[in-house]
């Protein structure tokens, strides 16, 4: 099955936009900090959200591939690829503690257990493992419970923040911190990419143009602009200005809109009206193809400069800086390629582990 640019490219965005946002968030003066607000609420859909829904996409596509492997090959069975599964999503909340613990030290996080996007990325993949094999209108629900019962959990526990008994553990272990991407409020945005990925899987599988074009239209453009302007509808007039903040409900649901539209537009002029393209690697397909490299390494730009620039003299710091940042990246695909991707030697360690857990059982 071929790659979808839409996916990559949506992947891609997403890093590319909390690279910079970080770099807006070190480098602002306190004076000026309203600008990373701004950003960090309304940039939402293709930050910590965005980021959340493609994983879901690749590991649903991921796993519908191991259920055709499973039909056709007699040994490949579904048990290894629950272990390179569970593997690869152990080895990345591993990564995200020592991230956690990192943070504490260096940038004065509140503790190791936070709800920084890999923790929540780990933690929810190894929660929709459990929900892969079920129907789609059953986990779309579930997204719309989770959101739901996200705000009523967090209205509850809120008053018993500071408190050292089991309600305020239970908060710390929620909560922490609120506006960072929070498992029951961000969990559902994995979830939804799952069924989104169900789609992308199907449309891969799909020869005849026509077919596709057809698929592509009834199954993801009329949907997604359908339920995504219903959603955005809701956002901004539920509550409103309720939706310029990320932690509540009718965020979520514009969140949720913006990414379905934005999505049936990637697809319809990346991977359908756009067939022919020359050069595979791309601005944002740099930042796809080494995501996880580039989210965890570009934390080392932190320690370039102190929180002194205003909202006019930051743009001459950054700007320079992502396009070094990209080329550097260019750079080392020409001389590593995938050698260099964190996610690609995750995915090969946890293949290979799985493998002897596999050869130790059958000797057994």
């Amino acid at each position: 099955m071929k790659r979808f640019r839409s996916i990559d490219i949506l992947r891609g965005v997403c890093i590319f936009y909390m690279t910079f946002g970080h770099m807006v968030n070190w480098w602002i003066s306190q004076a000026d900090f309203w600008l990373y607000e701004l950003i960090w609420n309304y940039g939402a859909p293709i930050g910590g959200a965005g980021f959340l829904l493609v994983s879901g996409m690749s590991a649903s596509i991921s796993y519908k591939k191991d259920l055709l492997k499973a039909q056709n090959f007699q040994e490949f069975k579904m048990n290894k690829a629950r272990n390179i599964y569970m593997l690869r999503t152990l080895i990345i909340f591993l990564i995200s503690t020592l991230w956690n613990f990192i943070g504490t030290l260096f940038m004065g996080l509140p503790g190791v257990w936070l709800w920084f996007v890999i923790q929540t990325i780990s933690i929810s993949l190894f929660m929709a493992w459990v929900f892969l094999k079920t129907s789609r209108i059953f986990r779309i629900f579930l997204c719309f419970a989770f959101w739901i019962s996200n705000q009523i959990i967090l209205y509850w526990l809120t008053p018993f923040r500071y408190e050292q008994n089991i309600l305020g553990y239970l908060f710390y272990f929620l909560y922490n911190s609120p506006d960072q991407n929070v498992i029951l409020g961000y969990f559902p945005y994995l979830l939804l990419g799952t069924v989104l990925g169900d789609l992308f899987f199907e449309l891969g599988n799909i020869e005849d143009f026509e077919k596709k074009h057809a698929f592509i239209k009834s199954k993801v453009l009329i949907p997604s602009g359908i339920y995504g302007s219903l959603l955005i509808s809701f956002g901004l007039l539920y509550k409103f200005p309720d939706f310029s903040n990320k932690a509540s409900f009718s965020s979520q649901m514009f969140i949720v809109g913006i990414q379905l539209i934005f999505l049936a537009l990637l697809v319809y002029f990346k991977d359908f009206r756009v067939l022919k393209l020359q050069k595979r690697f791309r601005f944002f397909e740099i930042f796809s193809y080494y995501s996880f490299t580039i989210f965890l390494t570009h934390h080392i730009l932190y320690f370039l400069f102190q929180p002194f620039f205003n909202v006019v003299n930051i743009w001459f710091i950054i700007i320079p800086i992502l396009i070094i940042w990209t080329y550097i990246f260019r750079l080392i695909y020409k001389k590593w390629d995938k050698y260099a991707s964190i996610k690609f030697l995750i995915n090969k360690f946890a293949v290979s582990l799985a493998e002897r857990i596999e050869s130790v059982n059958n000797a057994k």
